[in-house]
């Protein structure tokens, strides 16, 4: 990155950290992507960023890409620096401390942890920015304040922390605001921090407020049911929240109804690893248990896969499932999830049932004209 802020940085620290940053594995030994985590707990120091790459290097075989935050801060640059390092890797941040997990007392591989509330403060809510799946648990919180220099006033351990000048203020505020934006995080973050005196913080609890700021962030979750006008009539939609699936239900005057599915997914991709390739190739035909081989139950009506239509798209492709005629709704929004064959199953597609029914009935009674 280019960054004025890495080399300005270095001087204008928040008081100077007593311990540094302790990388160790969190969790249980089941290798999903939520069960184990590393934790990351103390003050971020100037070293932490090489700290951490000394940390992967030097682990087992296997790593979560989950990193848990609990950190008081500490060295903004290093807090940025580090944030960097894990959106270029993958990987998820949350905010938590942990404790010994008492059903897996004693245990030789290591020393088995569960999740509990910790705090992610100053430099770390920049760090934990970095993620590119971002998760605050119920009970932890995420501090942001004013940046200032290490030093002090007048030298006494009780006086009030310097403001760094108002020339590089703006400067590092710039930069700040970029990196912020770039993480996917609202910039009204920001404003938060400099509201908040350098011996203050703001903070921001794992409610609606870490959501609407993108500060908490579930790429794979599916979006409530909305209605969007199209045409002479109305479409209900959910997407993801990375915007690479998309579900639609529709009715058209002369068709009936629809229900579609559009996946985005790079053209460069190998083919043999594709999600089209996956899908068309092995999971329509494979159909469903209850409906049986070429045949899916989507929103509860049996679909033969003859009759299923595939839609290229610039950027990926969309499958089309017809209904028929102002169909009942009912059941899940997916049909890969709780009702196919094992190699198909997958919360990829599990979508999402808020406002389902009202939405897509709205939709399927105002047809496109």
């Amino acid at each position: 990155m280019r960054f004025l802020l890495a080399t300005l940085l270095i001087s204008f620290l928040t008081a100077a950290p007593v311990a540094a940053m302790d990388f160790i594995l969190g969790g249980t030994d089941h290798k999903t992507n939520d069960a184990n985590w590393i934790q990351a707990s103390g003050p971020i120091d100037e070293e932490t960023a090489a700290d951490f790459q000394t940390f992967l290097a030097e682990g087992p075989g296997w790593l979560p890409k989950r990193i848990r935050f609990n950190s008081p801060g500490g060295s903004l640059a290093q807090g940025i620096q580090l944030g960097a390092e894990l959106r270029r890797l993958g990987f998820a941040t949350e905010v938590g401390n942990h404790e010994p997990h008492p059903d897996w007392p004693n245990m030789s591989s290591w020393d088995f942890t569960r999740r509990t509330p910790g705090i992610c403060a100053s430099a770390c809510a920049y760090a934990f920015m970095g993620g590119v799946e971002r998760r605050v648990d119920h009970g932890s919180r995420i501090g942001v304040h004013q940046f200032y220099s290490a030093a002090r006033s007048d030298g006494g351990s009780d006086s009030h922390p310097i403001l760094v000048q108002q020339g590089v203020e703006q400067e590092l505020v710039s930069q700040l605001l970029d990196y912020t934006l770039r993480m996917g995080v609202d910039g009204r973050v920001l404003v938060h921090a400099g509201l908040s005196q350098p011996h203050e913080m703001y903070w921001i609890g794992s409610g609606a407020e870490a959501l609407q700021t993108k500060l908490a962030y579930a790429p794979t979750e599916w979006g409530k049911w909305e209605i969007e006008l199209l045409g002479q009539g109305v479409i209900a939609v959910s997407k993801r929240a990375d915007e690479l699936y998309k579900m639609t239900a529709l009715c058209t005057d002369t068709e009936g109804a629809f229900f579609d599915l559009f996946v985005t997914e790079d053209p460069k991709i190998d083919s043999d690893w594709s999600v089209r390739t996956w899908l068309i190739n092995q999971c329509l035909p494979a159909g469903s248990f209850l409906q049986g081989q070429g045949a899916h139950r989507i929103l509860g009506k049996r679909v033969e896969t003859a009759n299923i239509r595939i839609m290229d798209r610039p950027r990926g492709f969309g499958v089309r499932f017809p209904l028929g005629r102002i169909p009942v709704v009912q059941g899940q929004p997916s049909f890969l999830y709780d009702d196919t064959f094992g190699a198909c199953t997958t919360e990829r597609f599990m979508g999402n049932r808020e406002r389902m029914v009202q939405a897509i009935q709205i939709a399927f009674r105002n047809c496109i004209q």
